[in-house]
């Protein structure tokens, strides 16, 4: 199994023997969340332009419904054809583009992946896909989710190092940092850990005006730049 870092923030490519999966695509330079004056977002450069057409049995997961994940110009580059798999929220939104000709909640997804915990009122970013891949757990988080959810053990862990504070208002806490991942880990007994969505990002608007983010690391994480992979041999 391979693991490749498409984007600086939480897009990914996971290549298995059967398929390869693209998590969260967003490709472009900026994306904005309900309306510019609300959230828009920009860093340096696009990504890509990315061979997919080539690989076996591409699918397609969308993990939250704000556009950093759920990006409606980056999806809309995949063929029609393309096998697109996504939570709730995000199901709705990408089946309202009347694009894609397969369209899939969770459930149904033709490969393993269910969602552990629960989107809510004072709850919509730290969520937790239990991803079964060729015999391994692996927990993608890219917000980050509470140690002290129903969290299972798994063998690998993606999720984010980076704490991103805003207002209550905004939505408190968005990403929940270093010390939660470390938590996480230590519940999850993850043999390894992937970091994402830690791009920092120049950040305009309502939210840009109030967000704090905090930027961390550890050595016992890997930490991938764009394009750089790592093999499931040569994390463990």
């Amino acid at each position: 199994m391979k693991f490749t870092k498409l984007t600086d923030d939480s897009s990914w490519l996971i290549e298995t023997t059967d398929f390869s999966l693209v998590i969260d695509p967003w490709f472009t330079r900026s994306q904005v969340d309900g309306f510019a004056w609300f959230s828009w977002q920009e860093r340096s450069k696009t990504y890509g332009p990315f061979n997919f057409s080539s690989m076996k049995g591409l699918t397609v997961l969308v993990s939250h419904p704000f556009s950093d994940h759920c990006h409606k110009e980056t999806l809309l580059t995949f063929p029609e054809n393309t096998v697109v798999v996504a939570e709730s929220r995000a199901l709705k939104k990408i089946q309202s583009w009347r694009y894609f000709e397969h369209v899939l909640p969770l459930e149904r997804a033709p490969f393993g992946v269910e969602q552990i915990t629960t989107p809510s009122l004072l709850n919509q970013t730290h969520h937790a896909f239990l991803l079964h891949l060729e015999g391994l757990h692996v927990l993608y988080a890219p917000h980050g989710v509470r140690a002290n959810d129903s969290l299972p053990q798994v063998h690998g862990l993606i999720t984010t190092t980076t704490t991103y504070k805003l207002p209550c208002f905004l939505g408190g806490t968005v990403n929940l940092g270093l010390r939660e991942a470390e938590k996480v880990l230590a519940k999850t007994g993850a043999a390894w850990v992937l970091t994402t969505h830690d791009q920092p990002k120049e950040s305009k608007g309502l939210v840009g005006l109030f967000a704090k983010p905090t930027y961390e690391s550890s050595p016992a994480f890997h930490a991938l730049k764009a394009g750089e992979s790592l093999t499931l041999t040569e994390l463990v």
